[in-house]
């Protein structure tokens, strides 16, 4: 245990290092270029944002993060399962992976005016957005992992009279666990910016709301507190994903999954 919170926080290391010489350059450039709060307020003032408002800051984040974490849960669930059928079933396969591929390349901002009109300006719509950009990589990243077992153990299993049940918990399964651990980390980055998309259209809370209700203000520093407290929690919900993966699937790592779909 101890060993590992040594290797986590060397990791940690270099990546705040180099985001702390970052934010200590931006101070001292728009400070020295006298570059206006308006147009790029320096880190410090969007810090003491952050402080002054964080109970409106904290009102319009449990919306956005509540809907994010749903429709992530939701997009897992649905692309795990569509997963399972495509890989079982090669007609489904040929029928699904066409409208799985549409729903991907389809602009997403075009899509949300249609939901806002199909659902309202509540929350659902934000929710099915949200499970629609996310769904895509957890399907395709976890069929490839359910598929790409080696043949030489799956016909050991079969001749052994493994039932097809059994394969799939005790061999395809594990299998895939880094391949679902990739795509969880690419739909929960998604699912963040349906949600926001869909609150930018058309909702009256959640970071979205108040970003864009900052922008029409011209109030910069509270813009730019909301976008880094979404980005701090967005960073957060992936951490959590990452340090599951460490723990579950402490044989493999993502990293060490080449070409994988959506990453």
């Amino acid at each position: 245990m101890l060993k590992w919170m040594r290797k986590s926080l060397a990791d940690l290391a270099w990546p705040v290092g180099i985001s702390l010489l970052l934010l200590v350059l931006w101070e001292v450039a728009v400070r020295k270029l006298g570059i206006r709060s308006i147009i790029l307020p320096p880190p410090s003032e969007i810090m003491v944002a952050i402080w002054d408002r964080r109970e409106l800051l904290l009102a319009h984040l449990w919306p956005s993060l509540y809907l994010t974490i749903l429709g992530f849960v939701l997009s897992v669930i649905g692309g795990i399962l569509v997963a399972v059928v495509i890989t079982y079933s090669s007609t489904l396969r040929r029928g699904f992976y066409p409208i799985i591929v549409v729903s991907q390349v389809v602009p997403k901002i075009s899509i949300a005016p249609l939901f806002i009109v199909w659902f309202g300006t509540g929350t659902m719509s934000s929710l099915l957005l949200a499970v629609l950009i996310a769904f895509f990589p957890m399907t395709i990243n976890s069929a490839l992992g359910f598929q790409s077992i080696d043949e030489d153990i799956h016909r050991m299993a079969r001749t052994f009279m493994g039932s097809r049940w059994q394969i799939f918990w005790k061999i395809r399964m594990p299998n895939a666990l880094p391949y679902i651990f990739s795509g969880m980390k690419i739909s929960i980055t998604l699912a963040i910016i349906g949600v926001i998309v869909s609150e930018f259209v058309a909702s009256q809370e959640g970071i979205g709301y108040l970003i864009k209700l900052a922008g029409g203000l011209l109030d910069t520093p509270l813009m730019m507190a909301a976008i880094a407290v979404l980005s701090i929690s967005g960073l957060a919900l992936y951490g959590l994903i990452a340090l599951a993966e460490q723990r579950s699937v402490y044989w493999q790592t993502s990293s060490d999954i080449g070409g994988n779909a959506g990453g």
